[in-house]
């Protein structure tokens, strides 16, 4: 997206001073806030719904321990295939992840 510097006038100038206005503007900063706070919310409150989980689906104590340790455990191995992908090639994250893949379900 490129934008002008305020010279040339014309339509285009103000559409993109306000979308970037909009863009760099508090507003849109606390509204991505909200988002990213709504989404990783999720993860702590998994005592508000465990219960909920165990009386739908009949689970037991263990078995909910162990749902939340691999849920926990795959948000931890979600920052390393992260960084992993940050400075390899796109193809070593997907040949790590096959692998794992591979062993996980054989």
């Amino acid at each position: 997206m490129a934008f002008s510097n305020g010279s040339g006038g014309g339509r285009g100038a103000n559409t993109n001073s306000l979308a970037l206005q909009v863009v760099t503007g508090r507003w849109f900063m606390v509204f991505a806030s909200f988002l990213i706070m709504s989404a990783a919310g999720a993860t702590y409150m998994f005592g508000d719904y465990s219960g909920d989980i165990k009386s739908s689906l009949g689970y037991d104590q263990t078995t909910i321990t162990s749902f939340s340790f691999f849920k926990d455990l795959g948000g931890n191995v979600g920052v390393l295939s992260g960084l992993i992908n940050e400075v390899t090639p796109p193809w070593v994250g997907l040949a790590i992840g096959a692998v794992l893949n591979f062993f996980g379900y054989i």
